[in-house]
């Protein structure tokens, strides 16, 4: 046993003196950062409808109040023509416009001799033979109502279509058309009483002038819900 004590002081001795003093380990642990979780389930947004080809809605139709006045003796029907011209499925009705006779529209479609169409006009210069739409006023030439115009190659009721519907196009902000070649029927918004230029005579506004009318993007003549 003293010799068991002996060596244990001496380990003693020797652990006290040594120069190495060994050092502490320190382990550190990863910080944990908190888990952000998602929702179990995130709603999706609603899905927008794509437009169904040939479903989108037509846009409201433009309701155009008118009235007829006829200012020579022989009007040959001339009120009646206009009505039945105007609410024709063939005519601007196509476009989404409501023609619709009203005896104190803001709107007048006369038919007038050549000196009172040339007042009517100014300051348009009609020469006492051409037709106008000035304002809220559509005159129409009563010469040209009884004859056409020198020349025409169709009928005179298709002139008086054409006569009717191309002022009154102007009235709903429709400009002038050129001829689309030779053999093509003529734009009702090409002048048709001077030069066809190959075109052929039409009252009746064109596909292409369906389409640009639809839109409604040109101002009505002055006079328009007065």
């Amino acid at each position: 046993m003293a010799l068991r004590g002996v060596l244990a002081l001496a380990l003693l001795a020797s652990a006290c003196t040594a120069t190495e003093v060994p050092t502490r380990r320190v382990v550190s642990e990863p910080i944990r950062v908190a888990e952000v979780r998602a929702p179990a389930h995130v709603p999706a947004p609603a899905p927008v409808p794509s437009p169904t080809p040939g479903t989108t809605p037509a846009p409201a139709p433009v309701s155009v109040r008118y009235r007829v006045e006829v200012r020579i003796p022989d009007d040959d029907g001339f009120e009646r023509f206009v009505h039945e011209t105007l609410a024709d499925p063939r005519g601007w009705s196509r476009a989404g416009f409501e023609l619709r006779p009203d005896r104190s529209a803001p709107y007048v479609v006369v038919l007038a001799e050549g000196d009172e169409v040339d007042e009517l006009c100014h300051p348009y210069d009609t020469g006492g033979r051409y037709s106008c739409q000035n304002g809220p006023v559509v005159a129409l030439n009563a010469d040209r109502w009884r004859t056409a115009v020198p020349g025409w190659p169709a009928s005179l009721d298709e002139y008086r279509l054409y006569l009717v519907n191309h002022e009154v196009g102007h009235l709903l902000g429709q400009r002038h058309r050129p001829c689309p070649g030779p053999g093509s029927i003529a734009p009702v918004m090409f002048q048709q009483s001077g030069n066809l230029r190959g075109c052929r005579p039409n009252g009746w506004p064109t596909q292409a002038e369906i389409e640009r009318a639809s839109r409604h993007d040109q101002m009505l003549a002055p006079g328009y819900g007065e």
